[in-house]
């Protein structure tokens, strides 16, 4: 019994050695660790330090070098927006003198207005008379919308024709290609260069041309020319493209030209189409 007890005692001591043992490796390794910790910190703060202190004179120069292509950037630009202010001033006067040669041109041609005197007011055809197709078409703009009698009609391609009657709602267009004798518009045909005036007369169904007439057989004229609106007569303004030059005839006593004018329109497709609102009346 005793010898027992005495071997309980041995192996409790032996524990308790093994475990202070223990106790004292593991107090050792951590002191060891967190000397080894400092001194890796100590190294890391250092060479941060260092890299500082080294690189501060490289980035300065190199902060300075952007600042100065910055400065060269925003200098080249300013040069760019001063160049672009002299070219408006420089477009500006080129439009005032453009200006007043139109209006002298005006004067000397008797011209009331041209296309520039204008705005745009868009339309949607509605309506369309297969008895009259030729005739008129009805469009989706009336008096509430400001269109009066007489206000020219475009497309996209150019001239359709003129508002002859007024509805609160929509109005009736009398196309280029209408049978109406009484319906002439003062033209001017030319090449660029120089032109002659004539008066759109009528429309051949057969051929599908417009026919300018009033022209003497003396005056140049060649297939291609371009055919406008004059704006004599005081109600298409001047520079509407209607057509081109197709044939040119004489007439039976051969002292006038009867030219045959191919429209550039399709008057067999009119979907869409704008009236001429004269700026100056827009508040009416």
């Amino acid at each position: 019994m005793k010898k027992k007890k005495k071997q309980n005692r041995q192996r409790i001591l032996i524990i308790a050695i093994g475990v202070i043992i223990l106790v004292s490796i593991l107090s050792v390794t951590l002191n060891e660790d967190k000397k080894a910790s400092s001194f890796s910190s100590l190294v890391k703060d250092s060479v941060l330090n260092i890299s500082k202190v080294v690189l501060y004179p490289f980035r300065f120069v190199i902060n300075k070098v952007e600042d100065y292509n910055n400065l060269a950037d925003i200098r080249e630009k300013y040069q760019e927006l001063l160049s672009s202010t002299d070219r408006i001033s420089s477009l500006e006067a080129e439009n005032i003198e453009l200006r007043k040669q139109i209006d002298a041109l005006k004067d000397e041609l008797n011209i009331t207005y041209t296309i520039n005197d204008y705005e745009f007011l868009n339309a949607t055809v509605i309506s369309r008379n297969i008895a009259y197709w030729y005739n008129t078409i009805t469009i989706d703009k009336g008096s509430f919308n400001g269109i009066k009698k007489d206000m020219v009609v475009v497309n996209s391609q150019g001239l359709i024709g003129k508002i002859v009657s007024v509805s609160t709602f929509t109005s009736d267009v009398r196309l280029l290609t209408t049978g109406d004798t009484a319906n002439k518009i003062s033209v001017r045909i030319t090449d660029g260069i120089t032109s002659v005036n004539g008066l759109i007369s009528g429309y051949d169904y057969g051929t599908n041309t417009l026919t300018a007439e009033g022209i003497s057989n003396t005056e140049r004229v060649n297939a291609g020319d371009y055919v406008y609106t004059s704006g004599l007569g005081g109600i298409y303004p001047s520079g509407i493209l209607i057509g081109f030059v197709r044939e040119i005839n004489t007439d039976e006593y051969d002292l006038a030209k009867i030219i045959n004018v191919e429209p550039v329109c399709d008057f067999n497709d009119i979907n869409y189409v704008a009236v001429l609102k004269r700026k100056e009346n827009n508040d009416d």
